[in-house]
């Protein structure tokens, strides 16, 4: 296996808990890293064994010696750990696509199975990335909520809105997007 890295990914007041937002994340923080690579999101690259169009979250291309390194980013949100099978899945694209390396971005944590299998690639070699993010505050989510844009009953938006605000604060754990 490649690389382990523990990451902290900024709280969003808009769509915390958002799949597409997190892979937009994660690209945003691969275009961040060398200014000559090329990161596309949401990319379909035909398969060399299946011969069928597969789908990769964030593709990065570096230039390198007068050829191009692909890496192949893939973005997990989920409530539970990535499983055994989630790696599997993911060893079997990067093989079928043909790509340099593979990079596993979890929102949480992966089974020791999984993590066991990871260790255990050789080609192509896979890093994994681990994001977390800490609980937000209260005023995180009170400032959530533009006041500028309330409508004329302005009261009953207020109320209404401090009620989503405490329900999210007191229930506030994990994403929910992907289960």
């Amino acid at each position: 296996m490649g690389d382990v890295m523990y990451l902290r990914m900024p709280f969003s007041n808009n769509d915390a808990d958002n799949w597409r937002s997190f892979e937009r994340l994660v690209a945003d923080q691969v275009g961040r890293l060398d200014p000559n690579v090329k990161v596309e999101h949401d990319v379909k690259l035909n398969g060399v064994h299946s011969q069928i169009e597969r789908q990769i979250d964030v593709l990065a291309s570096v230039p390198a010696i007068g050829s191009t390194v692909r890496i192949a980013f893939e973005c997990k949100l989920y409530k539970r750990s990535v499983s055994i099978g989630t790696v599997e899945e993911f060893i079997g694209k990067l093989q079928d696509l043909r790509v340099d390396r593979g990079v596993l971005c979890v929102f949480g944590g992966v089974t020791p199975a999984a993590f066991r299998r990871l260790a255990g690639v050789l080609h192509p070699r896979i890093d994994l990335y681990i994001w977390h993010r800490d609980k937000p505050t209260y005023l995180d989510w009170e400032n959530a909520f533009d006041v500028d844009n309330m409508g004329v009953d302005a009261e009953a938006d207020w109320d209404r809105r401090m009620a989503q605000v405490r329900s999210r604060w007191f229930h506030y754990s994990m994403p929910s997007s992907r289960v």
